[in-house]
Formats: C-alpha cells, sequence, structure tokens
C-alpha cells in the first residue's frame, strides 16, 4: 500500500500542474490516513494476509479514478490527433518546399547557361569592338595620307601652272 501512492503519482502527473499540486494533497493525506490505519491494523494484517497482503482491493479503481483516466485518454488521444496533424500539415510543408527547391534549382541552371552565353557574346561583342577601334585608326591613317596626296598633287598643279605661266612670258 505504500507503493500505491507513489504509482497514482507517477500515473497522475502528466495533469495540469494545478491538478497534480491538488493530487499530490490529496495523496499526501491519504498516505497519512493509511499509515495510521496500518499502525492500528498492523499485527491483523499481517497474521491475516501474510507479508504482501492480498492485493485485490487495491487493483480495482473507483468510477471516478476510471473516469478521470478516460478522460485524460481521450485528452490524450486529441493532442495525439492534433499533434498527427500537424505532422502532416508540416511534411506537406516540407514537400513544397523541396518541389520549390527543385524548381528554383532548375531555374539557377537555366541562368547560368543564359550567363555562359552572355559571357561568350559580350567577350565577342569586346573583340569586335577593339578591331573596329584599330580599322578605324587605320582608316584615319590612310585618310590623312590620302589627304597627303591630294594635297601634294594640287601644289605641283599650282606650281606646274605657275611655272607655265612664267615660262609663256
Amino acid at each position: 500500500s505504500r507503493l500505491e501512492p507513489e504509482q497514482s503519482n507517477v500515473s497522475k502527473s502528466p495533469l495540469s500542474p494545478e491538478k497534480s499540486s491538488q493530487n499530490s494533497l490529496e495523496d499526501s493525506e491519504e498516505k497519512l490516513s493509511a499509515e495510521e490505519s496500518k499502525d492500528r491494523n498492523l499485527p491483523d494484517a499481517q497474521s491475516n494476509l501474510g507479508l504482501w497482503g492480498d492485493s485485490k482491493g487495491e487493483d480495482e479503481l473507483s468510477p471516478e479514478e476510471i473516469q478521470m483516466f478516460e478522460q485524460e485518454n481521450q485528452r490524450l488521444v486529441g493532442e495525439m490527433n492534433n499533434l498527427c496533424d500537424e505532422v502532416r500539415q508540416i511534411e506537406g510543408k516540407v514537400v513544397e518546399i523541396s518541389r520549390l527547391q527543385e524548381i528554383f534549382t532548375e531555374k539557377v541552371l537555366q541562368q547560368e547557361t543564359d550567363i555562359d552565353n552572355i559571357h561568350q557574346l559580350v567577350v565577342g561583342a569586346t573583340e569586335n569592338i577593339k578591331e573596329g577601334n584599330e580599322d578605324i585608326r587605320e582608316a584615319i591613317k590612310n585618310n590623312a595620307g590620302f589627304r597627303v596626296w591630294i594635297l601634294f598633287f594640287l601644289v605641283m598643279c599650282s606650281f606646274s601652272l605657275l611655272f607655265l605661266d612664267w615660262y609663256d612670258n
């Protein structure tokens, strides 16, 4: 009988703190009354029940205790169902996140190929611009040389005309 109140404390511990404090007060009162009754009936109990005594009366639960355990059981089942629902929701969200992550990875890989293509185009455009600048410089040099030759030709023609005019006079 000393072990039973401790077992009931352990079995009642999942209750809320208010209920457990009330139960602990009730259990302590039960312990005191059980110890007092033991002290009075100790010789009778030892002679009639042996060393450990008959535990048939102690194993049976009162209707109040059965109702309390059923309520506790229903509450725990409800909590477990809520937890299962939450786990299912979280699992669905994880699956959705995984799907979105796969899409994100696919898009990143597409962007990688697009970036590589853009890089190649930019490198090609830079080379074309360098070649264009070199062609422009060459054209400017050629154009300047052509102007010099035209200028030289015009100057020579002018001197030729002046010489012919002087020679004719």
